[in-house]
């Protein structure tokens, strides 16, 4: 009987000493997922016209005749993509971010001298740009962007083409509506800036022109 109570009493003290000497443990907190904080991918698409003119020589029976072709306009459409990042800082009041953007510019144009077929152009711009963005009211955000950069170019007419390339600028301005903390859409006008363009030994001029425009934005 006394060994009974004896191995009763050891047992409680054993339990008690491990029940106080035990500790709380507590995991250790996860580190937060990796984010692309900052970053954020877009589109365009828009449309404008351009006016311009061909310089041209024609061999004739008689001699080389050299003059200019006088189109009325190029109509262009306008597709664009581009990626970027918010730079965290702010001037005047308004976000800063920078963004590196491709477009694809495919327009067409009349010669009102029927000796000569429709002219095609095709320009691949490549831009780099800053983005100026403030909150006007609500949901709505006002922007302004600027770039510079190089596009390539494809010319044809009358069967034949010729590449080239040239200094590129551009502008634009307008309205963005978050549509939540991840998507954005956005409208407003674009001015654009593109060299003469070399079409065999003729320089195609196109004057500086101005687009509108329509785009969306998914931030990361």
């Amino acid at each position: 009987m006394k060994l009974i109570t004896f191995i009763a009493i050891a047992g409680s003290v054993t339990a008690t000493a491990f029940a106080g000497g035990s500790k709380e443990v507590i995991a250790p907190t996860p580190p937060p997922s990796p984010t692309l904080g900052g970053w954020f991918i877009g589109g365009t698409y828009g449309q404008f016209e351009a006016d311009g003119d061909l310089g041209y020589s024609v061999l004739s029976k008689a001699a080389a005749v050299i003059g200019r072709l006088d189109i009325d306009k190029f109509d262009f459409d306008m597709y664009t993509l581009h990626i970027g990042r918010d730079l965290g800082t702010q001037v005047a009041g308004f976000d800063v971010a920078a963004y590196l953007e491709v477009g694809f510019l495919d327009g067409s144009a009349t010669v009102a001298d029927k000796r000569f077929n429709d002219i095609d152009v095709e320009i691949v711009p490549i831009t780099a740009n800053l983005k100026l963005e403030r909150a006007l009211f609500g949901p709505v955000n006002f922007y302004l962007t600027g770039g510079l950069g190089y596009a390539f170019t494809d010319v044809s007419a009358d069967g034949s083409s010729d590449n080239d390339g040239g200094f590129y600028a551009q502008a634009s301005a307008g309205l963005l509506y978050n549509v939540n903390s991840q998507f954005e859409l956005y409208a407003g006008g674009r001015w654009l800036y593109l060299n003469s363009l070399q079409f065999g030994d003729a320089p195609l001029e196109l004057d500086d022109a101005f687009a509108w425009e329509v785009g969306v934005r998914v931030n990361f």
